[in-house]
């Protein structure tokens, strides 16, 4: 792929992930965020490139109000193309919460949508989302102790017996029973009742995650009915 991003106001890409920790392994994404013009955050990928679009005034906020996605990047990017130095800006504006309360709640809801409604969607999507719901709540945590981490192998140390298998197995993309039940196993221990009675069905999950503003509550729905096979974790 030749393109001069430079021509669509791209102002930085830095790579983050794997490849820019060093832990990636063969078939490993290729992340990358892209500093563009005002407008709405996007998602592009091509293969095992794995494109972001955020315009550089949403970073900047969001590294003001902790935002696990900025802290992933001013914590472990590298630059690839940055003239403005712009990853050393947005270093030196974020803000650690010492409350992620609202994360793990949403975390919360969207694995208990999972638990009840997963026979209802794509198989990739619901192990991605599982293993987004654990690496959600984990990293949250974690970084309301001060010390986020993002790295897998870092990650399985916090985790509980019934997550680590998982996470490890996140990138496997059919669903069994056996996945089925370690998640609820992690649910359980989390000791979090649902939001919703047991008979909730998908819409109102729907207006749960729309009330909340949990974004990829809904983006779950929305791909996972439509077996969306090219989706991707977020932390918005």
């Amino acid at each position: 792929m030749n393109v001069d991003f430079r021509d669509q106001g791209v102002s930085a890409i830095l790579l983050f992930g794997s490849r820019a920790r060093g832990d990636n392994s063969r078939g490993s994404d290729t992340d990358l965020l892209l500093i563009s013009p005002p407008g709405t955050p996007q998602h592009k990928s091509i293969g095992h490139l794995s494109m972001f679009f955020y315009p550089w005034q949403k970073l900047t906020a969001d590294a003001r109000d902790g935002d696990l996605f900025v802290c992933h990047i001013v914590r472990e990017a590298k630059p690839v193309f940055d003239p403005l130095g712009q990853l050393d800006q947005l270093r030196s504006q974020f803000r650690l919460r010492t409350n992620y309360a609202r994360e793990i709640a949403q975390a919360h809801d969207l694995g208990w949508f999972l638990d009840r409604h997963a026979g209802a969607l794509n198989d990739n999507v619901v192990v991605r989302r599982m293993a987004w719901c654990i690496r959600t709540i984990l990293i949250a945590r974690l970084a309301e102790r001060g010390t986020p981490a993002f790295a897998p192998l870092e990650l399985l140390i916090a985790a509980p017996a019934s997550a680590a298998d998982l996470l490890a197995d996140r990138h496997q993309r059919r669903l069994d029973a056996t996945m089925r039940q370690r998640f609820r196993q992690y649910m359980i221990h989390e000791d979090v009742s649902p939001v919703l009675p047991s008979e909730a069905t998908i819409d109102d999950y729907r207006s749960l995650f729309l009330r909340t503003g949990n974004k990829v509550g809904l983006q779950t729905i929305e791909r996972g009915m439509r077996s969306h096979e090219g989706d991707q974790d977020h932390y918005h």
